[in-house]
């Protein structure tokens, strides 16, 4: 093999590994930002570093139910929180020493209900936001963020035993904590620190009065469901065809 192709191959392998982390066999994109779970946007690449532009804040009326997962950082994580630490507010310190048998930890949290989000994007009121989504094939939904909070916010979270993101104030999401059946804390996202995210992208199909609108979300290396598409503009086209 050409010394110069092996160079290009491994500064390919470092930029890869610098743009994504393995999250317990998950691959994350690393942010610097606040990435907002449940926002719109783009994802921007650069030579060291992929971010998402936030374009659009839906409007969620119902709140959304959350899969929630406590994790422990390791090595390569810990790196990730420090670089996203620098460039937000949250005053989180994370006491991390790889020796140590027990490790701090940060929460992952998923979209749960992917069927209350679609139906949201889908009302009026979002009219805006699904006609960005429809002409902007690159558009995706932020569908998973890892996140680090204090301990005591983590303390919390992990004696609720259900999670919704809701809105709070204008353009803005929390998280509304629930124990035995009543709310109990409402914690902001900006509390912590986002240093990884995930994204989903639209499948559309036709409805039965021949609109255009979301029917599922699905993962980046995933496949829509038969019959509906990735590109709204496929879509359409079936609804000539018939």
């Amino acid at each position: 093999m050409p010394k110069y192709f092996l160079v290009i191959v491994l500064f390919a392998i470092t930029i890869v590994g610098c743009k994504t982390s393995s999250i317990f066999q998950e691959s994350q994109t690393n942010t610097v930002q606040q990435v907002p779970l449940g926002s719109v946007g783009l994802e921007k690449d650069f030579i060291l570093q992929q971010d998402f532009n936030n374009t659009a804040i839906p409007k969620y009326a119902e709140s959304i139910k959350l899969s929630v997962f406590i994790k422990p950082f390791t090595k390569q994580i810990h790196k990730s929180f420090l670089k996203a630490k620098a460039s937000q507010f949250a005053n989180i310190h994370v006491n991390y020493i790889d020796s140590l048998e027990i490790k701090p930890k940060f929460v992952q949290f998923k979209i749960a209900d992917k069927v209350t989000l679609i139906k949201a994007l889908n009302t009026n009121t979002n009219r805006g936001v699904k006609d960005y989504l429809s002409h902007n094939k690159t558009a995706h939904v932020v569908s998973s963020i890892s996140i680090a909070f204090s301990k005591q916010d983590l303390g919390l979270i992990q004696q609720a035993n259900a999670i919704f993101l809701v809105e709070n104030g204008i353009k803005n999401y929390a998280l509304q904590l629930y124990k035995e059946g009543k709310k109990t804390e409402l914690i902001q996202f900006s509390k912590g620190v986002v240093f990884a995210y995930k994204t989903s992208n639209c499948c559309w199909q036709e409805t039965s009065r021949h609109q255009i609108n979301i029917v599922d979300l699905v993962s980046e290396y995933s496949s829509c469901p038969n019959k509906t598409y990735r590109n709204s503009e496929r879509a359409k086209k079936e609804i000539k065809l018939f």
